[in-house]
């Protein structure tokens, strides 16, 4: 499989993609206002303790509680520091069942680290079970576990790696080994640990700074996060359009993994990156209900608040055989289709997929093979049932963030959520981006830019700094015109004293 990530940064955004065989896999979206939580560190205080729920609420200082259930609550709040190992074990087996106010005080403060973003009017969910993550390796801080990813089966691959690392790794600490970890040398490993250890003791003496709620440990930002979590030597090229990104991203190779910097492409036509690996129309129908096969068969994708239901119709695909071998290749196509969109959207949480009805058994047990194929791939936690005999299957997929649709759109107010929108932010992405296709030579300086009244106070805020960023990126000046009969995913420019708009009335007819 030929796998290449681009990295597309605007005045508005950054966006990251992985494609895989020409066709969109990933996408990770970064702007200023949404920075990812995820694996941050705070020293928090215990706001509440519910015990009906098993869960504490935690003041992290962001301004929603952070939500803690008993079950990621550390053993290890129990110990004391003259406890002897085998009380120790004693007190850990006894943690697993203690009810949480029996560990926890109302006012006590602990670290946490962010397991989930927020959602919602959710706040993050939150665990004291610390762990730091590097590129081939995740430390576990007060253990001495050592674990290999799940995603190697060869038990004489883990043994030798558990071996590798518990000869390298000090006491006290635990290690897992990452998928990408699997084949790199004992060099790697231990710069990695050293890397880890020292970034280990760092949040140590935070936490010991201050008092009250504060973060102590951020996340690197995604143009690092991307290159840790996603570089892997099946990747063949990685394209940046940026040149501090560029930069970032050869300081961060250069230390980890010196011989993938060959690999990194600057990125300098006129033409966007997306619009030249023909990215942006895979990004258009991931945001689509309806999604269509090869086969000519269609999967229709809908999202409640409890789970995400996805149903497979055979569509045009009338077949050149029986109705069985239809069902079949739609089915087959259809559960290809679905591993992608699951990953490409982010879809978290319960999914129930109704895959059309099959009379054999064998047929059933191909679509089941199919389908767990299609889901190797997922980086989150994901499993899948049988078919049921109603031709349903459940599939949980680990939530960790916002799904790619409430990134990307809006509740729409006018159908009272039974539709939506696409936001304000991502307008303004596409009006970043329309610029950028422009012709400078034939674009005026001065331009006045008609768009909905929500997309313009977007604009405006924080002391219109969006505004002057697209003035500064692009070399003009903008007069924002406020337009109530443009919709709010369109928008339209204007040469001084012309009352036609130029080139394109809405970003969506040209991408």
């Amino acid at each position: 499989m030929n796998k290449k990530i681009l990295f597309s940064a605007t005045a508005t955004e950054k966006r990251v993609a992985l494609v895989e065989d020409g066709r969109l896999a990933e996408l990770v979206v970064e702007r200023p206002e949404t920075s990812r939580m995820v694996g941050n560190i705070y020293r928090g205080r215990i706001e509440s303790i519910l015990p009906g729920l098993q869960a504490a609420f935690v003041d992290i200082g962001i301004g929603k509680g952070a939500f803690l259930h008993a079950s990621d609550v550390d053993p290890s709040l129990l110990l004391d520091d003259d406890d002897t190992p085998d009380f120790v074990q004693s007190k850990r087996k006894m943690a697993a069942v203690m009810p949480i106010e029996k560990v926890l005080d109302e006012g006590q403060q602990i670290l946490v680290q962010i397991l989930k973003e927020p959602i919602g009017t959710k706040g993050p969910k939150v665990t004291t079970q610390i762990s730091l993550a590097g590129r081939f390796l995740v430390l576990v801080p007060d253990t001495d576990f050592i674990g290999v990813s799940k995603k190697t089966s060869d038990e004489r691959t883990r043994r030798r790696l558990k071996q590798i690392i518990a000869q390298l790794k000090p006491k006290g600490v635990g290690f897992i080994v990452r998928t990408i970890g699997l084949d790199v040398s004992d060099t790697d490993f231990i710069a990695e640990i050293k890397a880890l250890i020292e970034a280990w003791k760092n949040v140590q003496n935070r936490a010991l700074e201050g008092s009250g709620p504060r973060l102590i440990h951020q996340e690197p930002g995604i143009t690092t996060r991307v290159m840790r979590d996603l570089l892997s030597d099946a990747v063949s090229e990685v394209w940046v359009d940026s040149r501090e990104d560029h930069d970032e991203i050869l300081s961060y190779l250069r230390n980890m993994s010196p011989h993938l910097c060959a690999r990194i492409h600057p990125y300098s036509e006129k033409l966007p990156l997306f619009d030249k690996f023909n990215i942006e129309k895979d990004l258009e129908q991931s945001l689509k209900r309806k999604v269509w096969l090869k086969s000519g068969g269609y999967i229709l994708i809908d999202r409640t608040e409890a789970l995400t239901a996805i149903d497979v119709n055979t569509g045009r695909n009338v077949g050149k055989h029986d109705v069985e071998t239809t069902i079949l290749h739609t089915n087959m196509d259809a559960a290809v289709e679905i591993g992608r969109q699951l990953r490409l959207r982010d879809i978290g949480g319960l999914i129930v997929v109704d895959f059309i009805d099959m009379r054999k058994s064998d047929n059933r047990r191909k679509v089941e093979d199919a389908m767990r194929k299609a889901l190797k791939d997922n980086s989150e936690a994901v499993s899948q049932t049988p078919l049921s005999k109603f031709g349903l299957m459940e599939i949980t997929r680990k939530r960790v963030r916002p799904q790619l649709q409430e990134l990307y759109t809006d509740v729409c107010h006018a159908c009272n959520g039974l539709g939506r929108v696409f936001s304000p932010a991502t307008i303004a992405g596409r009006i970043d981006r329309w610029l950028k296709r422009a012709d400078p030579g034939s674009l005026p300086r001065e331009l006045s830019l008609n768009t909905h009244p929500a997309v313009a106070a977007y604009l405006r805020e924080d002391h219109a700094r969006r505004i002057k960023d697209l003035e500064q990126s692009h070399q003009i000046t903008l007069k924002i015109v406020e337009d109530e009969e443009l919709d709010q995913d369109e928008f339209e420019f204007y040469a001084p004293g012309s009352d036609r708009p130029i080139g394109q009335k809405s970003a969506s007819e040209r991408q």
